[in-house]
């Protein structure tokens, strides 16, 4: 049986906290949504399949065995000249058989949001759950549940390829602001793309290569086995992913899209009933991926 005793001092603790950090999501993500958007654009249906090789357990035990991870993931996008929206859902098996972790493991999150341009302003903002699947299965949330990001910057000048700004998120381990620093430009060489600290980006002309090095990290909340034991899932990595357009799709024939790579420097966070709160290096790890585009 659950202890109720303390639970609505904790939980207007912990409600305290999440509003704290994403009440400026909310508000730029309403922002953003009443800019102008344009009525034309185009529309786009994606599935993903990633897999990465077996990480080794990063602590030398007797009966310790390899961290595997998946992921699956499928997407609506709505393009135009001033930005795009969109709904995401991706469901990321990491399958920890080590210690007792508060956790099963296997993290769904969903989010909507997108990317805008006005004048010499962009925002880029999303928001969403994400949680464990006993959370989504029973609908037991809390606070931690509660996720997005949100970056805001401003052109240097009219025309200019520099914009300097400011965004949070969860790339880094707990929610942080970070200055950023964006440049973009395009040539007959491709479409470079360069957001300090997080992301650097080359697509070949006609998008047929992309070349992708990216700060990827975020937070799932988790519930252990018996619902009791509530808290949060840090995973956060560096990935170098170079995809190969093999299909362009035609009619009801999706474009077909095909990826190499490798996570670099992985790292997860989470609670162990046994052990307190860990923060491991899992390593680093190969993966490879396939996207349908329609």
């Amino acid at each position: 049986m659950r202890n109720h005793s303390r639970l609505p001092f904790w939980r207007a603790q912990t409600i305290a906290r999440a509003e704290s950090c994403t009440f400026p999501l909310v508000v730029l993500l309403t922002v953003a949504l009443a800019l102008p958007r344009d009525v034309q654009g185009s529309s786009e249906f994606y599935l993903l399949y990633r897999q990465w090789q077996p990480y080794g357990w990063p602590q030398d035990a007797p009966s310790a065995t390899e961290v595997s991870r998946s992921q699956r993931a499928l997407g609506w996008r709505r393009r135009g000249a001033a930005g795009d929206f969109g709904v995401d859902y991706d469901y990321q098996p990491l399958r920890i058989r080590n210690g007792e972790p508060a956790h099963n493991g296997h993290l769904h999150r969903l989010t909507f949001g997108g990317q805008w341009q006005y004048q010499l302003y962009r925002v880029e903002a999303r928001a969403g759950l994400a949680g464990t699947s006993n959370m989504f299965k029973y609908q037991t949330f809390h606070s931690d549940a509660l996720n997005g990001r949100v970056a805001m910057f401003r052109a240097v000048g009219e025309g200019s390829p520099l914009s300097l700004g400011v965004g949070g998120d969860h790339r880094f381990g707990s929610f942080r602001w970070l200055p950023r620093i964006r440049w973009e430009h395009a040539s007959e060489n491709g479409h470079w793309l360069i957001d300090l600290p997080v992301m650097l980006r080359w697509r070949s002309p006609r998008n047929r290569w992309e070349l992708r090095l990216e700060r990827v990290g975020d937070r799932w909340a988790t519930l252990d086995e018996a619902r009791e034991v509530e808290n949060a899932l840090y995973l956060r990595e560096w990935r170098a992913e170079l995809t190969y357009r093999i299909s362009s799709g035609k009619e009801l024939w999706p474009a077909v899209v095909l990826g190499l790579g490798a996570s670099v420097d992985t790292r997860v966070q989470y609670r162990d009933l046994d052990a307190g709160t860990l923060d491991l290096r899992l390593g680093d790890a190969l993966l490879g991926s396939m996207r349908l585009n329609w």
